[in-house]
């Protein structure tokens, strides 16, 4: 499903109701995965190693990998977890709950791995591992529900990064959630990510979209 109001670049178009604006939105539905800094991409897959493409995600740039790791947690590990490029900074690891309940730890709710909240984890390659050690270093998280903006649609909606703005959702499970956290990137498009529990409770997949709701200030 493609959004009803969509601009000439195929961003949607906010839409005046009833005293606040409704942008009908794309939303993206994360399976865990990793983020890797250059340094750990060597150790796991082998000394000038960089990560090959798989396929191009929605934001230009981005990418999900041909290679693939193994995270071990307390109790039990999950093997082939996706990569996801280009490198950055520090590495983190991004699962839902529902993946923290089986390898038996407790995941905070974060933004990004450098939140010092995030778990230590060890990531297993084919050549070798790495430790992250959580405490804002890099970790183990349960990404927080965002949506991804330019700085352009920001402008239009009257929001700025930090904002929370709530999402509905229609279908067979007809929802509506709250604190949906602003991303603000020059050149991105408008797309919320939810993860994988998130997206099955409501009954969404990748691709289908949802109602972006801002209220007015």
């Amino acid at each position: 499903m493609q959004p009803a109001d969509v601009s000439d670049n195929g961003e949607p178009v906010p839409v005046a109701k009833n005293g606040h604006l409704e942008l009908e939105t794309p939303i993206g539905v994360s399976v865990r995965h990793v983020h890797l800094c250059q340094e750990h991409v060597e150790i796991l897959f082998g000394k000038g190693h960089d990560l090959s493409v798989y396929n191009e995600l929605y934001q230009k740039g981005y990418y999900a990998a041909r290679e693939q790791v193994m995270v071990v947690g307390r109790k039990r590990c999950i093997e082939k977890v996706r990569v996801l490029g280009p490198t950055r900074p520090y590495s983190q690891v991004e699962l839902s709950q529902t993946d923290a309940l089986v390898i038996g730890m407790k995941l905070p709710i974060a933004t990004n791995g450098a939140d010092p909240a995030c778990q230590p984890i060890t990531i297993v390659g084919p050549v070798g591992a790495v430790t992250l050690p959580g405490n804002g270093g890099g970790g183990a998280f349960i990404a927080r529900r965002h949506i991804h903006m330019s700085d352009v649609m920001a402008d239009k909606l009257g929001v700025e990064a930090g904002d929370l703005l709530d999402l509905h959702i229609d279908g067979p499970r007809p929802t509506t959630l709250h604190d949906i956290l602003v991303r603000v990137k020059a050149g991105w498009f408008t797309e919320v990510h939810l993860d994988t529990d998130e997206g099955n409770a409501v009954g969404v997949r990748s691709g289908q979209t949802g109602t972006i709701i801002v209220p007015k200030k």
